[in-house]
């Protein structure tokens, strides 16, 4: 069975941050991972979800829509430390998926049209969460 659209999207994000250098002491907690984070631990958390296709071909309906969503990753710091330290690592991951970041898994591009976003900073009982959203396309690969 051929692999789906979705997957190659998915597998090209989760691979770009995986690949994103952070700071030493920091893990990368990608999807499905078995991790348990201790109260002192440093890590950022991705996720990545789909949202409604847009149709490009409401006549025919033959051509594919285009594919978009947003990988969410939470910089996940400890209570207690230096909350800059978090903003340096959400900065480091805007940076990694800039406005123009194009992402190729085969025959599927994954653009980021838009820059992404760090939200307000969330306390909870041991850590503070720092969200980036990062938003993403993937435009429909037209034959020749």
């Amino acid at each position: 069975m051929p692999e789906t659209v979705e997957k190659k999207i998915y597998q090209a994000l989760t691979t770009k941050a995986q690949g994103v250098t952070i700071p030493a002491g920091w893990v990368i907690v990608l999807p499905g991972t078995t991790f348990t984070p201790a109260a002192d631990s440093k890590y950022v958390s991705v996720e990545v979800h789909f949202n409604r296709p847009i149709d490009t071909d409401a006549v025919s309906q033959e051509l594919p829509p285009i594919r978009q969503g947003f990988m969410r990753t939470n910089v996940m710091l400890p209570k207690g430390r230096a909350v800059i330290d978090g903003y340096d690592v959400a900065g480091t991951l805007c940076e990694a998926f800039k406005i123009g970041t194009k992402l190729y898994r085969d025959t599927v591009q994954v653009r980021i049209d838009e820059h992404p976003e760090i939200g307000p900073l969330i306390t909870s009982g041991t850590h503070h969460t720092i969200p980036v959203t990062t938003r993403f396309f993937s435009y429909p690969q037209l034959p020749a």
